[in-house]
């Protein structure tokens, strides 16, 4: 009879870790590299998806290399071969493929071994992140001669935003669709002032932790002969509080408005990663150990609070201290500092938190389940 009791409370919690498991990030495997374009040509359609592959592997490796540093130190990544390369895959996997004629088209997942990976960058002595961000939603506003635009199709600075490349580093940025919902939820004038209350809800409903309200104002000098774009870049949500930062692009007025808009996007995109990664670089060496005490409603919401702290990448090792029907202590062992760790838990919906008049950790689900 217990056994059969047992047997169905830990299928309850199985079906309740599922249900819960909606509302907070997924779990992102950081070490696959998705959306790998291989184009190859050869004798032969085995020669050429063979070659295709082997370069989509090295291709991705960098993607992935570049995901996890810093901008600065990308001159300086390692280059392995293909067999260095092979050797730190886990697999890979073929999305859609095509060929005929000595040609293979493909594009490509391929997944890596995080700790074979981390050892290059450590051997390298290259610092890098693992921590990822919930993703950020861009509402990019463009205003010259005195017109602000948002969702018109005319909008540059949107098109522009939609032309950067890859935008699913480790804080992933999202773009809205620009749809008759997204019009009628907030204007470009309520973004350039800055609306939280507005601002928080299109970023729920496209499932984001915050927004980033990118603002270019294009000016064109006549007098020094320059096209000038000034930037202002805003971030409201769980680790924005709004202040704005100003960066300048210039260019020649013969040059392109839209080369010099997406110069900007891609670099505006490249340091609100950077400066994500460098609150999240941690000295791997420094390991740190504290008891945490979790109060739970149930055996399911244990579960799906392990599942989550089992993926974060700060969290070395978890001791279970002790389980009741309304608490769970367990030892954590943890890289980096404690406002990193909590940082992190942030993304996963976990409320992490010292109580000073009880001195004891506590952590508990974001959303109250």
């Amino acid at each position: 009879m217990r056994k059969s009791v047992l047997l169905g409370l830990l299928a309850a919690a199985v079906l309740l870790v599922a249900t819960t498991s909606v509302g907070f990030a997924q779990v992102r495997d950081i070490f696959s590299v998705s959306g790998v374009a291989v184009d190859s040509r050869a004798d032969n359609e085995f020669a050429a998806k063979s070659a295709a592959i082997a370069k989509g592997e090295t291709d991705a490796f960098r993607v992935l290399l570049e995901r996890l540093t810093l901008q600065r130190d990308h001159d300086r990544l390692p280059n392995l071969d293909r067999k260095s390369v092979s050797a730190l895959l886990r697999d890979f996997s073929v999305d859609a493929e095509k060929f005929g004629g000595g040609r293979y088209i493909a594009t490509l997942t391929v997944r890596f071994k995080a700790e074979a990976v981390r050892k290059v960058l450590v051997d390298a002595d290259i610092p890098f992140a693992e921590t990822t961000s919930r993703p950020v939603l861009v509402l990019p506003v463009f205003q010259t001669a005195g017109v602000t635009a948002l969702w018109e199709d005319t909008n540059p600075w949107f098109a522009a935003w939609s032309r950067v490349g890859r935008r699913d580093g480790l804080q992933p940025l999202l773009l809205p669709v620009g749809d008759l919902s997204d019009v009628a939820e907030i204007s470009a004038e309520e973004v350039v002032l800055g609306d939280r209350v507005k601002l928080a809800q299109i970023a729920e409903r496209y499932g984001a932790a915050e927004t980033m309200v990118v603002v270019a104002s294009l000016i064109v000098d006549q007098t020094f002969g320059l096209l000038r774009v000034e930037v202002a870049t805003s971030q409201f949500g769980s680790n924005g509080n709004g202040e704005t930062v100003f960066r300048r692009f210039e260019a020649q007025v013969s040059g392109s408005r839209d080369l010099l808009l997406d110069q900007a996007a891609t670099a505006i995109s490249g340091e609100a990663g950077d400066e994500w990664k460098q609150k999240n670089i941690f000295k791997r060496s420094v390991e740190r150990r504290i008891v945490v005490s979790i109060p739970i409603g149930n055996l399911g919401e244990w579960l799906s609070i392990r599942k989550r702290l089992d993926a974060i990448a700060a969290v070395e090792a978890i001791s279970l201290l002790q389980l009741s029907v309304d608490r769970v202590e367990l030892e954590l062992a943890y890289l980096g500092s404690a406002d990193q760790l909590q940082l992190a838990m942030v993304q996963s919906d976990l409320n992490f938190k010292y109580v000073e008049d009880k001195a004891v950790w506590i952590l508990h689900s974001g959303s109250g389940r």
